[in-house]
């Protein structure tokens, strides 16, 4: 038997596919079975040891989810190597499935794990896309910066001299240690105003740290605001694998010590700038304006105008007016530099003129359709509030080429439903105010709405373009997405261990930081994919909802409607309203119950803590209130005595902000008696079958009225009749005959 022994690196994790699947096809195309590969991941310090051929799972579609076809045996062992522990909480072998998971300790301390598929088991293809076991470092990389002044009196407007020492922690790196000279000063716009404070760094001569290529222009970024503190290093490390973007910024976590203070985890990263190993191109000159530029979008307020080479954007879309900024070149002569900035302002008139459709030239002569898709869906999958051309955006100019061309995903921290974001990009003033999303809930587009012109244009009024962006986000949809879900576990897995000394220093929640990215992404693709994937079969509520071959029928708001959803390998309801402010979603039955029957279900939640809430009620009375973040749990509720109980789900949203996925999934409810044959002869509801209950039959039956409020029990002979043999049968049996 052929065995596999894989060793890993995060960079693999990201360049290759997780799961060999076929290409996307429509629904008729698709066979009865697929073969599903399933290839699980590691982080470095892991090696796993597994049958290849073992590792495949016939199966069939049924609502998006892959069912299983053939029960099979799955066995994988991991080896950790020194200074590495396995994380068992990020960590994902058949996550969903883990009450079928056995793992056992091996001699030398490696780990078995054995899960076994049965026949008609459901999984995303998400879940089999990111099988993956992760291990924490007992020690990060620590970079030490010595400036030659307090950090205090340190400021962004000028570099001081300053002296950086870095030191591999577990990982190892193939350019080693570091030790050497340069400068510092602060940076970032918001970020600056925070207590923990990113930093320029521009080293004396060009050099590799943690193997990003040879560069002096590095910056260190805390992501002080996402308390997962991995928005920032997932779209980074994700994004490499974009096919239409050239460049993407790379980057190390650190721990950082400001003159020999530790001040915590933070990214180090290289800085975008025109440079043979980040954007290759030639900078424009005198003899030729025409390229090439590295330009930053951004607003005012951010901008200062006596010191940046800023020049006028010609439509004014966000809250502030909108200008760019030309990064590099950045010309001494002051004659050239004001040429270059005309050029510019001219070149940008005339590609807002074609693409907004108000000139006779056509749009692909300016848009570099290819790297302006990528740069949407990654700013779309983030719902990045930065990044419909507001801010932090950059985009180069080729010589000798008209196109512009997106570049450098940049900015990520405040994206991702990170619940710091509490506004959005509405301005009655400059836009539409009224399509314009808030950035937290997992719903709505970002870039394509009226804050962003451009991007809004391309895909409401260009059918080709709109064509390429959805077939290109099926394509990442297999690669992209998933190599984000897994970068989440897995990084998270990998700073576990330091994390207790960043939290001890900021206060950061880590756990349920990366536990809202995780609830909140997952959300955020299953909107996306309702909006740019071919439509699958809609998910009845009632089928949702019940347990297994239950057959209980349920109501729901009219407004926002519980629906029919896949969530961690299951189906279920889940509540509408998401971002809706001062909205309620509602579903509920009624049941009459004999005492001592149950109705239990299970349950979900991702909301804004302590604010939007899960409730469950029972007869108008609050049993359950839940809010924040909490994985799957049940609850049972028993009758005390014989009667009608009305049961309602309710998700309750108050009058602002939205957090993590923003809703509730209810899943496997479940009543002990039978709901078919309930108390039959109770036409009234009140769980008692009396006199009462005949006379209303009766009158049913002769026509005096339409309806009764518990049609189900009126059929007390089971003849397939409603008649006045029925009101006879319940009136003797009221009266004990």
């Amino acid at each position: 038997m052929k065995r596999k022994r894989l060793f890993c690196a995060i960079l693999a994790l990201v360049m290759t596919a997780a799961v060999v699947l076929p290409a996307a096809v429509s629904a008729a195309e698709r066979p009865a079975n697929e073969i599903v590969e399933i290839v699980p991941l590691c982080s470095e310090g892991v090696t796993l040891e597994y049958d290849a051929a073992d590792f495949t799972l016939a199966c069939s579609r049924m609502f998006g989810l892959l069912k299983a076809e053939e029960a099979k045996t799955f066995t994988l062992t991991a080896y950790f190597a020194e200074g590495w522990t396995y994380n068992a909480e990020y960590s994902n072998f058949f996550r969903s499935h883990s009450s079928a998971v056995e793992m056992t300790d091996g001699a030398n301390g490696e780990k078995v794990f054995t899960f076994r598929a049965e026949v008609g088991d459901l999984f995303t293809e998400d879940e089999l896309q990111t099988v993956g076991v992760y291990a924490s470092a007992a020690e990060l990389p620590k970079f030490y910066i010595n400036a030659s002044v307090p950090f205090s009196q340190i400021g962004k407007e000028e570099y001081v001299e300053a002296s950086f020492s870095l030191t591999l922690g577990t990982r190892q790196f193939q350019s080693g240690d570091y030790e050497g000279t340069g400068y510092v000063k602060g940076r970032g716009n918001t970020s600056w105003g925070q207590p923990k404070k990113p930093y320029s760094i521009k080293l004396s001569s060009k050099a590799s740290l943690l193997d990003i290529p040879k560069t002096k222009k590095y910056a260190i970024v805390p992501s002080y605001s996402d308390n997962s503190l991995i928005r920032n290093f997932m779209t980074y490390k994700a994004c490499q694998m974009l096919t239409g973007i050239d460049y993407v910024p790379r980057c190390e976590f650190v721990e950082v010590y400001l003159n020999g203070v530790y001040n915590g985890i933070y990214i180090l990263v290289e800085r975008v700038s025109i440079e043979s190993n980040k954007i290759d191109i030639d900078e424009a000159t005198e003899d030729d304006l025409t390229g090439g530029y590295l330009i930053e979008k951004d607003i005012d307020g951010k901008i200062d105008f006596s010191a940046d080479q800023w020049f006028n954007c010609p439509y004014w879309a966000n809250q502030s007016k909108d200008y760019f900024v030309l990064k590099e070149p950045e010309p001494d002569d002051s004659a050239l530099r004001q040429q270059m900035l005309s050029y510019l302002e001219n070149y940008m008139i005339d590609l807002h003129n074609a693409v907004m459709g108000t000139s006779s030239e056509p749009y692909t002569r300016y848009v570099d359709t290819d790297s302006w898709i990528d740069f949407i869906i990654v700013q779309e999958l983030a719902k990045n509030i930065d990044g419909n051309l507001k801010t932090s955006c950059y985009m180069i100019k080729k010589s000798q080429d008209d196109k512009l061309y997106m570049t450098a995903p940049w900015d990520f921290d405040l994206a991702y439903g990170n619940p710091a974001t509490t506004w959005n990009n509405a301005d009655y003033t400059h836009n539409d105010y009224y399509d314009c999303p808030d950035a937290t809930s997992p719903g709505d587009f970002m870039v394509i709405n009226s804050s962003c012109p451009w991007f809004d244009t391309l895909y409401d009024d260009h059918e080709e373009f709109r064509s390429a962006l959805m077939d290109k986000y099926a394509e990442y949809r297999r690669s992209l997405v998933p190599a984000m879900l897994a970068l989440i576990d897995s990084q998270a897995a990998y700073l576990s261990a330091a994390m207790p000394r960043d939290e001890a220093k900021w206060g950061v929640r880590f756990q349920s930081g990366v536990s809202q990215l995780k609830n909140w992404y997952a959300s955020r693709i299953e909107w996306l994919d309702g909006q740019w994937l071919e439509e699958v079969e809609p998910i009845d509520l009632n089928y949702a909802l019940n347990v297994q071959n239950g057959s209980l029928e349920f109501t729901t708001s009219a407004d926002h409607p519980f629906t029919g959803t896949v969530k961690d390998g299951r189906i279920a309801g889940v509540s509408g309203g998401a971002g809706v402010d001062s909205s309620e979603s509602t579903v509920s039955i009624t049941i009459s119950m004999l005492a001592g029957e149950t109705l239990s279900f299970d349950y979900k939640v991702s909301s804004e803590e302590n604010y939007d809430k899960f409730l469950f009620g029972v007869n108008g009375t609050t049993r359950l209130a839940v809010s924040g973040e909490h994985d799957w749990q049940s609850y049972t509720f028993t009758a005390a005595t014989t009667g009608s109980y009305t049961f309602t789900w309710r998700y309750s949203k108050d009058y602002s902000m939205s957090s993590g996925s923003d809703c509730v999934w209810v899943d496997n409810i479940a009543y002990s008696g039978d709901p078919l044959n309930q108390l039959l002869g109770d036409v009234d509801g009140n769980g008692v079958v009396n006199s009462a209950d005949a006379l209303l039959l009766l009158r049913y039956a002769l026509g005096v009225v339409t309806t009764m409020p518990h049609m189900e029990n009126a059929d007390f002979d089971q003849n397939g009749v409603i008649d006045s043999s029925d009101a006879l049968q319940v009136l003797r049996y009221a009266m004990g005959r």
